[in-house]
């Protein structure tokens, strides 16, 4: 007689299916996690906006460029002014921006947005005072 032919012993009930049945599915659900944590992020959008009435301000940001983080600056003579940017989501927390009024003094504003949601906010009034938008 064949192996497949032999019965089964008496009192114990075949139990290959179910356990087969397991095995592929914790494999199945072992590789669908290892696929959903090695996936990619997609970048995060940081919105940058500066508004308000003043005959010049400074604008400093974060650029999120190399390894520092690198940042930029621009003089403004008119508002409003916004920047967007696309970003690795792990670099989001360290940006900073920061707007600083001109010495002829008035008010400005700065307001920060990730993918959609405002995180910092932002005013300031008087000459060379600032209105800092970081950490978001």
């Amino acid at each position: 007689m064949t192996e497949s032919a032999l019965p089964e012993p008496a009192g114990r009930p075949a139990r290959r299916w179910p356990v087969i049945t397991g095995s592929a599915l914790l494999v199945l659900g072992a590789l669908i996690l290892a696929l959903w944590v090695a996936r990619p992020e997609e970048p995060s959008v940081v919105v940058y906006e500066v508004f308000g009435e003043a005959g010049s301000a400074t604008v400093t940001y974060s650029t999120f460029e190399g390894e520092g983080g690198g940042t930029r600056q621009v003089e403004l003579t008119s508002f409003p002014w916004h920047q967007e940017l696309r970003v690795e989501q792990d670099a989001v927390h360290d940006g900073v921006l920061t707007v600083t009024v001109g010495p002829d003094g008035g008010s400005v504003g700065c307001r920060v947005d990730v993918d959609g949601v405002e995180r910092r906010s932002a005013t300031a009034t008087g000459p060379f005072t600032s209105a800092l938008c970081g950490g978001f």
